[in-house]
């Protein structure tokens, strides 16, 4: 039984040149103009943030016809596929691929799993795949054990700078403003979706909140994942020495990807507990 692995761009990896078996399909992302870009390799860290400073980027589904060009494609190489993508929390993605992929052509070989994630819980549900594919787990008992686990996945986002939001229009420029005045940062409880936690005075605060949260809700747990929007080494410092104090263990540490940059901007911090399930599969 030989199983490919298909992620959209929300996972962080875009180039899987050299990845077993791993493959991605772009998310999309909508200038001020109309233009439509896709998230993909070619689109480089420099030139995404010049244009996300400049205008209020869109992001979109991955183009049907591309996604289903990529699943004929792996067909006449692997006997199933397990695509990984979008919490569908956060966008159409999963219920409308999960819907083509229960045409007669695709039912039973293509797995479109209900992640519940993005970016670095993505990344550690493709660690658990690859160690269950090694197994000898078929796609769909990797589907289901993927789906129970990360059911119940808990995490928080800190914005420390709110431009962004303002500029989408998810928080007023009132609200904004005093909250800049109080040294106010907010607290984002992301389940799938991202909601309201809770709010704090500072950011480092706001970090000491968060990572408290996690502790309580997961005891045993010992690794923290950190997926981070572009800030300066101070703050990213900051950061460190709060996990550090807390005798906890920085497990990934990587950026956002674009597709969540575009709508919390600069200065924004995700953390998730997590294990470590096997070999790592990015670089």
């Amino acid at each position: 039984m030989k199983i490919a692995i298909l992620i959209d761009s929300s996972c962080g990896i875009k180039d899987t040149e050299g990845f077993n078996d791993l493959h991605c399909v772009p998310l999309m992302i909508t200038t001020d103009d109309g233009n439509q870009i896709a998230d993909d390799k070619d689109l480089h860290s420099e030139e995404f943030y010049k244009l996300n400073d400049s205008q209020l980027l869109k992001t979109s589904q991955s183009i049907p016809g591309v996604m289903l060009q990529k699943w004929d494609e792996l067909l006449k190489e692997y006997d199933e596929v397990i695509c990984l993508l979008l919490s569908k929390g956060l966008s159409g993605q999963y219920n409308t691929f999960r819907m083509f992929s229960q045409e007669d052509e695709y039912k039973n070989r293509i797995h479109v799993i209900d992640t519940n994630g993005v970016s670095i819980i993505i990344k550690r549900q493709l660690e658990l795949v690859k160690k269950l594919i090694k197994e000898g787990k078929k796609a769909q008992e990797i589907k289901e054990i993927i789906e129970e686990h990360y059911n119940k996945t808990v995490g928080y986002i800190i914005p420390k700078s709110l431009d962004q939001l303002v500029r989408g229009g998810r928080i007023s420029k009132a609200a904004a403003g005093l909250a800049k005045v109080l040294k106010i940062t907010p607290i984002l409880k992301y389940d799938g979706e991202i909601d309201k936690e809770g709010k704090t005075r500072t950011f480092k605060k706001a970090v000491e909140e968060a990572i408290q949260l996690i502790k309580t809700n997961n005891p045993n747990n010992t690794v923290i994942d950190i997926a981070f929007s572009r800030t300066d080494e101070e703050t990213l410092e900051i950061v460190k020495n709060v996990i550090e104090k807390e005798n906890l263990e920085i497990g990934l540490f990587d950026e956002m990807p674009n597709t969540i940059t575009c709508h919390t901007g600069r200065e924004t911090f995700a953390f998730m507990p997590n294990q470590i399930w096997g070999e790592k599969l990015w670089k």
